[in-house]
């Protein structure tokens, strides 16, 4: 799953998007590949940290030459907009309520 998040990241040029466009990328594609090949397993905390931090790189220094320095906590960003964060989803709390439907 982790080689699938790549290459969907491989198909864009990071340092061509903008800020914005990042964010609706990572809303719409990074972070609905492992909900919906996750939303009946549990995945391994691993794993997890692994796409997360795809994301995360993703999101601040795709392309860039140096490693960018991150200004919000990826918690804040992961918090929905009426509280001041961008509304990515939170993978770990999503799939552990997917997994919740099942008991």
């Amino acid at each position: 799953m982790v080689n699938r998040v790549k290459s969907r990241l491989g198909k864009w040029m990071g340092r061509y998007i903008s800020m914005a466009g990042r964010i609706c990328l990572i809303k719409s594609v990074l972070s609905s590949i492992p909900l919906f090949y996750l939303s009946l397993f549990k995945i391994s905390s691993k794993v997890l940290m692994k796409i997360v931090s795809l994301q995360r790189n993703f999101m601040w220094d795709w392309g860039a030459d140096r490693r960018k320095i991150a200004w919000v906590a990826w918690d804040k960003v992961c918090n929905s907009k009426d509280v001041g964060g961008l509304g990515i989803i939170n993978i770990r709390s999503f799939i552990l309520a997917l997994l919740g439907k099942w008991i």
